[in-house]
């Protein structure tokens, strides 16, 4: 069986470690000094030479070569170490050891000497996955170990071990590896091995690697498994798409052209590409292009010489703010783990979102303007009542509020009831259909959509009262009425404060401008519900004046209980 490549080209002196050039000066220049620290904490993402740092740890402090040369990786130290048969080398898997016990049994041979070697060197990979118990076990002998014994610690989540573990060791920052230094790598691997290579599928293959040197040569080990290693070939395992497409999106986002930027995703999509990897190729040319903008392009390396001047003039065609909105976005969707039945919707909403500009969209504290005929458009404004119109009786169930003008022209004021009667026009003649169309699609929309509201509208306890009603009709001042079985809830309801959030609400729901008035059901009257002949019925009907409530008491509001059953139980104050 052949070996994997990743294990076969497994660094094995120091000058083979690539792009960790600090770790490798600070301990060189540490063991031609003789300033050996007793234990070493790696840290830093997978894959970036943690676990072979810490072999090479080993094999320098036992190197039989001299001081300058270690690790040789010739003398029998060293290549004990290489095949893995040094007995003083001791690597433990901490994911699989993480009890108290698996370090006592470790702790329990420290004080043993060497038998091959200077020094026993113990490696504790993934050491962030021991207990405390295990920590707190290993924390004694890590303070004062024997003098023959080093401690390699290597993690990928530092800021799960403890402080008092830290402060023990000489703790070492691993980088993720550049993009050149893995491209070069990989090719430095294709000509040893004699693989035949694309400069471009190199590229690919070391930005889907992510920094990562072990990902990286084992993605190259894969593609070279099929023959030659071409960019198609690459793009196709990878599920990538051609720098051309993503520009071709890029493009449409800068011209506002939805229809392109789905067609191109689409079309993406059914030749192959993986709608999570288009949507990091993405984002990777959203944010050189923010660099572009704020004049830190020289940092971003991907573009050729050919495609930087075209890519800086479509860096200068965009806000900064929308290329940041741009990245935020399609990050979001590379970054998602779960995939619905539809791969590409994700990142067809996010192409959709980030080409919207913030300023078309409709501001959340105004509801959007309808095409479709309202019930009311204009804003409420205080109208002044007829000295001869008494309040009818459904008028008298809530206290009196402005009233918005009505769609029609307003009504004349009339100096005396006679010249009113002998001076009044048509009722509204003219608009009658259109504007009992306009209702009846209110009505018709409030009734479809009201489980919706009933299971959305907040606070919770308002979608309770609401439950007791339903929308009956439109009345002739064009507010939505709200029919209740019970006074208790219509009084909770028709307090300012929960009626101005359930006509904010159905405002935002149904596209337009809605008031709301709250009536007990058994006395609305359907007929009311027409516009065009309310007006001149309550012009007409003189029906007798409801005497007031009963005031409630001054002292009512001041005590605590009552206060609270009014508010949340809408309990009414009541004089015998």
């Amino acid at each position: 069986m052949a070996q994997a490549l990743y294990r076969k080209w497994r660094p094995q002196t120091f000058d083979d470690v690539v792009g960790q050039e600090h770790i490798v000066r600070t301990l060189r220049h540490a063991l031609q000094t003789g300033r050996l620290h007793h234990a070493y904490l790696l840290a830093g993402p997978r894959g970036t030479g943690k676990t072979t740092t810490a072999r090479l740890i080993a094999k320098a402090v036992n190197c039989l070569a001299p001081q300058a040369e270690r690790p040789c990786d010739r003398c029998e130290i060293c290549r004990a170490i290489t095949e893995g048969r040094l007995m003083d080398l001791i690597e433990i898997d901490a994911a699989s050891n993480t009890g108290v016990d698996n370090i006592r049994e470790l702790l329990e041979k420290v004080g043993f000497r060497p038998t091959q070697a200077r020094y026993k060197v113990y490696v504790i990979d993934e050491v962030h996955m021991l207990s405390t118990a295990a920590f707190n076990a290993l924390l004694k002998t890590l303070e004062e170990p024997p003098e023959h014994v080093i401690f390699v610690l290597a993690t990928t989540e530092v800021h799960k071990i403890p402080e008092t573990i830290l402060s023990r060791c000489q703790r070492f920052e691993f980088r993720r590896i550049p993009l050149t230094a893995l491209a070069g790598q990989l090719q430095k691997i294709a000509d040893a091995e004699g693989i035949a290579v694309e400069p471009e599928a190199l590229d690919l293959i070391a930005r889907a690697a992510t920094g990562s040197m072990r990902d990286a040569i084992s993605l190259f080990d894969q593609m070279a498994a099929g023959g030659e290693v071409t960019a198609d070939y690459v793009r196709l395992m990878l599920g990538a798409e051609r720098r051309e497409v993503v520009q071709a999106l890029l493009q449409a986002w800068l011209d506002g052209d939805l229809h392109r930027g789905l067609q191109v995703i689409n079309e993406a999509v059914d030749s192959g590409a993986d709608p999570r990897q288009l949507a990091r190729q993405t984002a990777d040319f959203f944010r050189g292009l923010l660099l572009m903008r704020i004049g830190a392009g020289d940092t971003w390396s991907d573009p050729t010489a050919e495609e930087r001047p075209r890519l800086q003039a479509m860096a200068q065609q965009a806000q900064p703010e929308r290329l940041v909105r741009a990245v935020q976005l399609f990050s979001e969707v590379a970054s998602e783990r779960r995939s619905g039945w539809q791969p590409q919707l994700p990142l067809e909403l996010a192409f959709v979102e980030a080409t919207l500009k913030p300023e078309t969209m409709p501001p959340v504290s105004e509801p959007p303007v309808s095409t479709m005929p309202t019930a009311t458009v204009a804003p409420p404004q205080p109208t002044p009542k007829p000295p001869a119109s008494p309040p009818t009786a459904q008028e008298s169930t809530r206290p009196a509020v402005p009233r918005p003008a009505p769609t029609t022209p307003t009504r004349p004021a009339a100096p005396s009831a006679a010249s009113s009667q002998a001076a009044k026009p048509p009722p509204r003649a003219a608009s009658a259909s259109s504007t009992a169309g306009a209702t009846t699609a209110v009505v018709r929309a409030a009734k479809e959509r009201w489980k919706e509201v009933l299971a959305q509208i907040r606070p919770v306890n308002l979608g309770a009262f609401l439950r007791d009603a339903q929308p009956v009709g439109v009345d002739g001042d064009g507010f939505l009425v709200l029919g209740f079985q019970h006074a208790l809830h219509r009084g909770n309801v028709d307090k300012e404060s929960n009626r101005q959030i359930v006509e904010t609400f159905l405002s935002q729901m149904l596209g337009q401008r809605i008031l709301v008035r709250c009536v007990m059901e058994k006395e609305w009257q359907p007929g009311a519900a027409s516009v065009a002949v309310a007006p001149a019925r309550a012009a007409i009907a003189e029906p007798a004046p409801v005497p007031p409530p009963p005031e409630e008491p001054p002292d009512a509001f001041e005590d605590e209980l009552i206060r609270r059953a009014r508010e949340e139980l809408g309990a009414e104050v009541r004089i015998s």
